[in-house]
């Protein structure tokens, strides 16, 4: 039995579902029969002379005519290295179609954006590392695992020499995470308990709404850069997701709460 995982990356990688059974189905039995591949594969008999086909044009098969036929995959290294340049080369050409399509960028300001995947919100975080301006990038991480995560983005800011910050949560036995973590920017350890249970009113009632999570949500972790333009990261039920605002009284008052924190 094929593993289901090793026919969606093969999907990805620019195959169709019937090529991608039927190539793997090769690779695991060797040179084969029509007949042993369809058993294999799973994939209708009536099928698999076609796709076969298919993939003997794209030299992913080789042929030994014969009675039987006999079928032989091509050095599954090779392939998935030829799948690999198709696939950047079509990126590549539907990137410069795309732009070339684009229309004049309109000059309008739009002070929040929601995000989802998690490639695209560590992306927009390492962005956000990269226009710092004011040397200061400062993190709250609820989530210790955020660190390693959003480990680019602090390596963005190390290098471009930024006053980097990085808040967590206390206590955190790990000395992995600690050692790793202290060399991205400065560690600095709180009780979410005790900032909480703040003195100061109004500074209370701030680190409530920024840490407090309700059931639908769960706030991860919050980046800041310069005190303009933050990134809040939360996970609701099991999805990771990101909040860009750029209305500057917020960043402003975020950055507020976790230097009064520090």
């Amino acid at each position: 039995m094929i593993e289901q995982e090793i026919i969606e990356k093969l999907k990805l990688l620019g195959l169709k579902e019937y090529e991608a059974k039927v190539y793997a189905a090769l690779v695991i039995l060797g040179p084969s029969k029509a007949s042993e591949i369809a058993k294999e594969s799973e994939v209708p008999r009536p099928k698999v002379y076609e796709v076969l086909k298919e993939l003997h044009k794209k030299g992913f098969v080789d042929i030994s005519e014969g009675s039987p036929t006999y079928f032989k995959a091509t050095d599954p290294e090779k392939v998935v290295a030829s799948l690999r340049d198709m696939y950047l080369k079509s990126a590549e050409d539907v990137i410069i179609k795309l732009k070339s399509y684009q229309k004049e960028q309109r000059q309008e300001w739009f002070p929040i954006w929601y995000l989802q995947g998690e490639w695209n919100i560590k992306r927009n975080v390492e962005d956000l590392a990269e226009r710092a301006e004011e040397e200061e990038f400062i993190s709250a991480l609820v989530d210790w695992k955020l660190g390693f995560k959003f480990k680019k983005a602090f390596e963005i800011a190390k290098r471009k020499g930024l006053n980097t910050k990085i808040v967590l949560p206390k206590p955190r036995r790990n000395k992995r995470y600690i050692e790793t973590l202290s060399q991205l920017g400065d560690l600095v350890f709180i009780s979410l308990e005790e900032a909480m249970d703040e003195k100061d009113e109004d500074y209370k009632l701030l680190t409530k709404a920024l840490f407090t999570s309700d059931a639908s949500y769960k706030v991860e972790g919050i980046f800041i850069r310069d005190g303009r333009e933050s990134i809040m990261v939360y996970r609701e039920g099991e999805i990771l997701k990101g909040l860009i605002m750029r209305l500057p009284f917020i960043p402003t008052f975020q950055r507020m709460i976790l230097l009064h924190l520090i």
